[in-house]
């Protein structure tokens, strides 16, 4: 099942991204990243805010 929801980035720590607006993610949920569509993994939620561990390089 996919499911598609847009949150948004509020800071950016190398290969880790937090993202708020996250409502209804779970954790070691897969999910795209930016205008690149990078692939991660949230490693952690707090309320709507989600930590994201990208698999791909961020620094573009």
């Amino acid at each position: 099942m996919t499911v598609e929801k847009e949150g948004r980035i509020i800071k950016i720590s190398g290969p880790v991204i937090e993202a708020d607006r996250m409502r209804g993610a779970k954790m070691y949920d897969v999910v795209r990243v930016g205008d690149e569509n990078l692939i991660g993994e949230i490693i952690r939620l707090n309320e709507e805010v989600a930590t994201i561990q990208v698999y791909e390089e961020t620094s573009g």
